[in-house]
This record gives C-alpha cells, sequence and structure tokens, in this order.
C-alpha cells in the first residue's frame, strides 16, 4: 500500500511537471523570403524573441505568395510582408493611387485581421518598392528620368531592349504585365531574362542587360549610382515592411506583440505616424543593412546581431 502511495505521488509529480513543461515551452516559426533585406529581418525576429525565451525556428521559401501559403497553413506563425504586396497580391485589390502610406496600412491591417485572422503590428516606414535601373550612361544617351520615358524608348525601339527582372516579378499582379498595360510598352521575349532574387541586380553590375528591376532599399544603387527611374504614373503602391502574426499565436503568446514592436520602434519612425523624412531615413538604414550583406560579406545572422546588440534589444552575450 505505501508503494502504491509513493508510485501515485511520483506519477503526479511526473506528470505535474510534464504540464508545466508543456505550458512553458514557447515555440514559434518565423519565416521569410530569399532576398537580403527578408533575410536580415528574419534574423532580427528569430534572434530577439529567442531572447525572450522562444524557441524559434527559422523558414525561408522562394517567394511572397509561396511564404503566405505557410502561414495561412500554420507552419508559419510570424513572418514581415510589404503592405503594397499583401493589398494587391494576398488581397486581391487594386491599388488607388490617393492611397498614402498610413492609409494603406490601416486598410491593409483591418482586412487581413478581418479575413485570415492575420494581425499587422506597427510598420516600418521604408518603402521597398520596385525600380527600374540603368547607368548613368545609359540614361543620359536615351533621356531617362521617370517610366514614361522608359516606356516611350521601349515602344521607339519595338521593345528590344535588354531587360532582367525578378521570375517573380514576371507574374505577380503588381509586377511586369501589369506596368506594361499602365505605362503602354511591351517588351520583347527574345530581350527579358528573369531569375530569382537577386540576379538583375548582378546582371545590372556586370553590364549583362541595360535595364533591371531593383528594390529602393538595394546597396548597389548608391555604391554604383545607378539611375533609378521614377514611377511618374503612381503605379506601385507603398511597400512598408511590418511584421505580422497569426491572430492564434498572438492570443498563445500577447508578449510577442510588444516585443516585435520593440524591434519596428528601433526604425525611423517606427510605431509613428508616416513622414517622407522617416521614409528616407528607413530606406538609408536598410540599404546599409543590406549592403552589410551584400558588399562587406556579412552573414545575415551576423548584421541581425550587431543591430540589436547596438539597439540594446538583446545582451552582448547573446
Amino acid at each position: 500500500m505505501k508503494k502504491l502511495t509513493v508510485f501515485i505521488l511520483i506519477g503526479g509529480l511526473l506528470l505535474s511537471f510534464s504540464i508545466v513543461g508543456i505550458a512553458t515551452k514557447k515555440e514559434l516559426t518565423v519565416g521569410n523570403e530569399t532576398y537580403t533585406e527578408q533575410y536580415i529581418m528574419g534574423q532580427l525576429m528569430k534572434q530577439l524573441l529567442k531572447a525572450y525565451g522562444f524557441k524559434v525556428t527559422l523558414r525561408s521559401a522562394v517567394t511572397s505568395t509561396a511564404l503566405r501559403k505557410e502561414v495561412k497553413k500554420g507552419k508559419i506563425d510570424i513572418y514581415a510582408e510589404y503592405t503594397g504586396t499583401a493589398w494587391v497580391n494576398h488581397l486581391g485589390n487594386s491599388y488607388e493611387s490617393v492611397l498614402g502610406h498610413e492609409a494603406l496600412y490601416n486598410k491593409v491591417k483591418a482586412t487581413d485581421r478581418a479575413e485570415n485572422d492575420f494581425v499587422w503590428l506597427d510598420p516600418i516606414w521604408n518603402h521597398n518598392n520596385y525600380a527600374f535601373a540603368v547607368w548613368p550612361e545609359f540614361a543620359e544617351k536615351h533621356s531617362l528620368e521617370t517610366l514614361s520615358d522608359l516606356a516611350c524608348l521601349y515602344r521607339n525601339k519595338d521593345g528590344k531592349i535588354d531587360t532582367f527582372v525578378g521570375l517573380d516579378f514576371s507574374q505577380r499582379p503588381d509586377g511586369l504585365p501589369a506596368l506594361e498595360n499602365h505605362y503602354d510598352f511591351e517588351i520583347a521575349d527574345s530581350f527579358l531574362k528573369t531569375g530569382l532574387p537577386g540576379a538583375s541586380v548582378a546582371a545590372l553590375v556586370h553590364k549583362n542587360t541595360s535595364i533591371a528591376l531593383v528594390f529602393t532599399t538595394d546597396s548597389e544603387i548608391p555604391q554604383y549610382d545607378w539611375v533609378v527611374l521614377r514611377d511618374d504614373k503612381r503605379f506601385w503602391p507603398p511597400y512598408d515592411l511590418t511584421p505580422v502574426v497569426r491572430g492564434e499565436i498572438l492570443s498563445q503568446y500577447p508578449q510577442v506583440e510588444d516585443i516585435l514592436n520593440e524591434l519596428v520602434a528601433t526604425f525611423p519612425g517606427g510605431g509613428k505616424a508616416w513622414t517622407s523624412e522617416y521614409m528616407r531615413k528607413s530606406q538609408t538604414v536598410w540599404s546599409t543593412l543590406n549592403g552589410k550583406v551584400d558588399l562587406e560579406d556579412m552573414r545575415p545572422a551576423e548584421v541581425a546581431h550587431e543591430y540589436l546588440i547596438e539597439h540594446e534589444l538583446i545582451p552582448t552575450s547573446e
């Protein structure tokens, strides 16, 4: 009888420890796309959440669409998305040029919560927009300043100008087909090349193309003094980077919101109302961070770790 009592007591204690272990086992999966800014952002979120005691798995998906599917399936809990991408690609809306950065963010936040229970936290006003870039001499030769100028050149050349864009961009709703329609031009198939993220930038660096798709925070733009053609007809919406969390996860771990908003607040204007000054400063910050990977050969994990320590979000011993 005594032995049975002892076994029951031990069994009860083990069960209690097991339940406590389950309750305190804080696991999260963070996702990112496969280009520099996304690699860095994924590491920033992973390392910061890890510092708060979470066990974090980091997963990458090639495209925004693939990443979003994983979040919807519940295989990824947290990722950083761009407002314009969500509004046009994922939520299926057309962009109205009267919508500014803050108005678009608020619409995306409300719609995604209502339709998918995805919670948009505070935004980083970095507007990492798509753009077409060319070498200065090419811009000067053809008098290029805007996308309207470029469209005119395509029409005059029957679309026969070497152009390199991302594979995803060549197919997405806010990508090449819609851009061609908006600016009334068409690139000849034999002069259009596509590739994975970063391939178009590399092609322009090595002058293997005349025109390349870039992101406005790419570090190569200031390094090579490329001319970025202005979207004068306002085709693209704002693309402000924002942490997004599944509602179920925030119900389970409400502290995640404060943790990630603390990260956002380290960027110019993070958590505050949008201004053009905040946007320019934030773009500069991201261009610098991207450059540490693309130009200085640092790993995204190292860049993120350095940033988090610099802003006193994690201790130096982490």
